[in-house]
């Protein structure tokens, strides 16, 4: 425990909480302190959250609450942190003087709002200042603190006002280790929102209780026992360690046992109390209850339990067995020798009437005791002798519940999943501020904190689970919220410590942009900061963490998560993308039961790139139904054909892709296109390796090229190459128009851009084909609105910013790089610019070949010819040729009265004709400028001079 001299300060702060300065920032928010001043003078403070500046070796004090203390500023003061106090359910403050009862008589309920934020630690006899305002504070003493002094004012805490005048205090302070008190303080439920509802507090009885023991349930079946020969095998026995008990409380000796609900003891048990001992674990006030005790309660782990010793024990002589009628055994004899061997065991042990019971044998009964019918039976040597025991058959006694095996199925070696769980499990103090685990739709978040809530509830936790499914709650109204949470947090107080699990959180707590006076905008924010005081205020003070998850931080409303600040969650994980090495331990798993090569892994890794965990599973599952359908008859089989499988990932949809659209390659590949042999080589070495060779270039020190340019003529196939492209390379095609991004609103063309690289991120491995770049990123500084110079400067940022392209590979095409920002094309953006130039004469040829090869041409045909006589046509001007022949033999054919079929033929007249009808696009005056363009932008300018005088925007 830290224990230290320091200085006091005075601090212009209005609230009761001590400050400490930077060097001592280990004393977390809400850590109870105790100062001692000249060695008589004692007093209590809890730390408070915001930061202030003061000297090392310094702590700081609100000057009027120092006073009011009798605490001189730059005073030595010894300074020691103390365990948490227990909750407080209620205490009395009266003013110092009349006029104080009268302001605080007026401002009641603003008072009650505002202390749980200005104090948190009171004690009997204290004075504290409260602060109502900037302007007004009232000075108070404290009376009576319920049921511990010190302790700690929570949510749940009732103040009561008296009117001023002198009395002498009563005395609640209790010894440190009163057990009774230490977990009284966790069933206090909360009384403000009880108050204003008029209804009535359901655990008011139980603050009231007389003196008994309460602990903390923990099923005895949870605890890995190294010597079983500790425990007993006799039911309804329950186990402490020595030190959690009195001294007056002895071993083998019979407690009642009453389970703490929101009924009055419903039921009750009775039971024999055993001590262990040599036992390595470390927990205050756990009471280790055998499975017939758990059963009969049906209580959750961490549910309070109070013990009351039985002094009396009823008389038994008869011994009432009922049992079901299908055994065959004697059912007498067999509880004789259940009863002789308890008795050779532990002398004394504890019966109950009407709870199942196993004697052996696999028979399960129940008892009654009579002859006054009592709820128990002490069972010894004397009464196993002297009693008389009869059998009835008449009464079916039910089998007892098999619990059932909640153990999640996760792929604990997946490097995405694992370091998360070693972390939330093996180091419990992350969870005390709160863990917030992100990631995409289907990459196992849910499961994951299933897997983490089990282990959590397990050795050497056993925490209390309470999981919310935030998409079971969406939609209904404010009031049912509150209410829901109110119980929930109530549950959570009563079993502490204990976990409450909020999955998918940005459901329920959504970040609504839009007018602040919109109804969703409203209904979101009202839910998250209720949620927020739930959260904020009442797990500081208890032994509660918050296990959540979301899509993105980006999606939690403000209230619950901000950027800067402070906010819920200190610690954040992040669910990466699965890798290919975790693909393959994925697909591993999920075929484990059928016979799987390295080989065959690896080419489906390669194949499921992008691909999450629920994609995987919805795969596998698609694979196993292809083999039922084929093989109905064979249910023994290991293989797995290679058809099922390439018709189970045709017929996956990727959970990344049901919202984006795709645009269709076509069925033309680089074999559909003539010329352009040195762009295809690029694209391929771009494209195509990167999936072939995934190691390589994941070994590569330099960062891959990701971006090229495409640029030359109109005609030349620059859209047609980059559509083959993502049909020869097997990739998804994300093709955008350019100016389809712009919009006239202020920042509706920037988000544009970024949907737009998401969706790439999301489809992945794809090809982000942008056409007419140039009308969607020209230079900056000639824009009058400033639209376009916002979406270059957003380019840039996803081009080459922190986010990493992996997988996404960009293509821009245009007829004019001249007019392109220059930023775009330097190294790690656009760096790779290939030209698209006019077919010559061999390119034109292949390029009439392909095209014609779905027409039907005559014997007299020469596309050799044709491509002499089509100097400077470009690819679209010879589709145009050839398209124009076709209609030249069908206008022939009707002039001729001839039928048209698949047979007719185009001639070499026709072709002919067809030329000298046609011209190519771009005349000789533009021929040559766009020759001078590209020449000009090939020696290094990638911009027309600018006129003197005009602005350009360097990156």
């Amino acid at each position: 425990m830290f224990e230290r001299n320091l200085i006091l300060k005075y601090l212009p702060v209005k609230d009761s909480f001590l400050y400490t300065c930077p060097n001592l920032k280990f004393l977390k928010t809400g850590a109870c302190v105790k100062v001692i001043i000249n060695e008589d003078h004692v007093v209590y403070f809890s730390i408070g959250d915001t930061s202030v500046e003061l000297d090392d070796n310094c702590i700081g004090l609100n000057s009027l609450f120092a006073r009011t203390l009798n605490l001189d500023n730059n005073i030595l003061v010894r300074v020691s942190e103390v365990p948490s106090f227990p909750s407080v359910s209620s205490l009395t403050v009266f003013p110092v003087n009349r006029n104080e009862y009268e302001v605080m008589e007026m401002l009641a309920d603003n008072i009650q709002d505002t202390l749980l934020s200005q104090i948190r630690v009171v004690y009997t006899g204290q004075k504290i200042v409260i602060w109502i305002g900037n302007n007004i504070n009232v000075t108070v003493c404290v009376g009576n603190v319920n049921p511990v002094s010190p302790g700690a004012i929570d949510f749940l805490t009732e103040v009561h006002i008296e009117e001023y005048f002198h009395k002498p205090l009563e005395d609640n302070t209790v010894t440190a280790g009163s057990n009774q008190i230490a977990d009284k303080s966790d069933l206090k439920l909360f009384s403000n929102f009880i108050k204003a509802s008029n209804s009535t507090n359901p655990f008011e009885k139980y603050i009231t209780l007389p003196s008994e023991l309460l602990f903390r349930v923990v099923p005895l079946n949870k605890v890995p026992f190294s010597d079983n020969s500790l425990l007993s095998d006799l039911p309804f026995t329950i186990y402490l360690f020595k030190d959690e008990t009195s001294e007056d409380i002895s071993p083998c000796k019979i407690f009642r046992l009453s389970l703490l609900t929101n009924d009055v003891f419903a039921k009750d048990i009775y039971a024999r109390l055993m001590f262990i001992e040599n036992f390595d674990l470390n927990k205050d006030h756990e009471l280790y209850v055998d499975e017939d005790i758990v059963s009969f309660f049906d209580c959750p782990l961490g549910a309070r339990m109070s013990l009351k010793p039985v002094d009396k024990y009823p008389f038994v002589s008869e011994i009432q067995i009922n049992a079901n009628k299908n055994y065959t055994v004697d059912v007498i004899e067999t509880f004789k020798r259940f009863l002789a061997k308890g008795t050779d065991q532990d002398n004394v042990f504890v019966l109950n009437s009407d709870i199942p019971i196993d004697i052996g044998d696999n028979i399960v009964c129940n008892l009654k005791f009579f002859p006054d019918e009592p709820k128990f039976c002490v069972i010894d040597d004397h009464l196993v002798r002297s009693c008389k025991y009869f059998l009835n058959i008449e009464n079916v006694i039910k089998e007892k519940k098999k619990s059932k095996d909640q153990s999640v199925h996760i792929l604990k070696d997946i490097s995405n999943f694992k370091p998360l769980i070693d972390d939330t499990v093996n180091d419990i103090s992350r969870l005390t501020e709160n863990v917030l685990i992100t990631g995409k739709p289907g990459t196992g978040k849910s499961t994951l904190l299933s897997e983490i809530a089990r282990n959590l509830c397990q050795y050497p936790n056993f925490l209390f689970i309470k999981e919310v499914k935030c998409k079971s709650i969406k939609g209904k109204t404010m009031d049912s919220l509150h209410k829901f949470f109110s119980n929930i947090f109530s549950e959570l107080l009563l079993h502490q410590p204990s976990v409450l699990i909020l999955d998918d959180l940005h459901i329920l707590c959504e970040n609504v942009h839009g007018e602040e006076a919109a109804p969703n905008f409203i209904y979101f924010s009202r839910i998250s900061e209720m949620l927020y005081n739930f959260l904020k205020l009442v797990s500081p003070l208890n032994k509660i963490t918050i296990l959540a998850s979301s899509e993105s931080t980006d999606k939690l409303n403000k209230n619950i998560y901000t950027s800067r600040g402070n906010h819920l969650f200190k610690n954040i994980y992040s669910i990466e993308e699965l890798t290919k090495a975790n693909r393959i331990s994925a697909i591993q798993f999920l075929f484990k039961d059928f016979t799987l090569d390295n080989d065959a892994c690896n080419d489906l890794a390669i194949k499921t790139e992008g691909f999450v965990i629920q994609d995987l599973v919805d795969f596998s599952n698609k694979t196993l139904f292809e083999i039922y359908k084929h093989e109905p008859e064979d249910t023994t089989t290991t293989f797995i054909k290679s058809e099922y499988l390439e018709t189970a990932l045709k017929n996956t949809t990727v959970m990344s892709l049901q919202n984006v659209q795709l645009h269709s390659p076509g069925d033309k590949n680089f074999s559909s296109i003539g010329g352009l042999h040195e762009i295809k080589e690029v694209l391929l070495e771009n494209l195509l390796w990167p999936g072939q060779y995934p190691n390589i270039f994941a070994n590569a020190p330099l960062r891959l090229q990701s971006g090229l340019l495409l640029y030359g003529p109109p005609g030349t196939g620059k859209t047609l190459i980059a559509a083959a492209a993502a049909k020869q390379c097997g990739l998804r095609l994300i093709s955008v128009k350019g100016p389809e991004l712009l919009s006239k609103y202020i920042g509706a063309s920037e988000q544009a851009v970024r949907d737009i690289f998401q969706k790439a991120q999301s489809a992945r491995p794809c090809i982000l084909f942008f056409d007419e770049f140039d009308s969607l990123a020209p230079r900056r500084g000639h824009d009058n609105t400033g639209v376009t110079d916002r979406v270059v400067n957003q380019l840039l940022t996803q081009l080459d910013g922190v986010e990493s392209l992996t997988g996404v590979c960009v293509l821009a095409a245009t007829s004019r790089p001249d007019l392109l920002d220059s930023a775009l094309l330097r190294p790690g953006r656009l760096d790779k610019q290939l030209l698209c130039p006019l077919p010559n004469e061999e390119d034109r040829y292949e390029i009439l070949k392909v095209l014609s090869k779905n027409l039907n041409l005559s014997d007299d045909v020469s596309l050799e010819d044709i491509s002499i006589k089509t100097q400077n046509y470009s690819g679209a001007d010879l589709q145009s040729l050839l398209y124009s022949a076709h209609m030249l033999t069908i206008d022939y054919s009707f002039e001729n009265d001839k039928v048209v079929t698949q047979d007719t033929k185009i001639n070499q007249a026709q072709l002919v004709e067809s030329l000298r009808k046609t011209k190519p696009s771009l005349s000789n005056q533009e021929r040559l400028k766009y020759e001078r363009i590209y020449t000009k932008f090939q020696s290094g300018s990638t911009i027309d001079d600018l006129k003197r005088g005009s602005k350009a925007t360097l990156a």
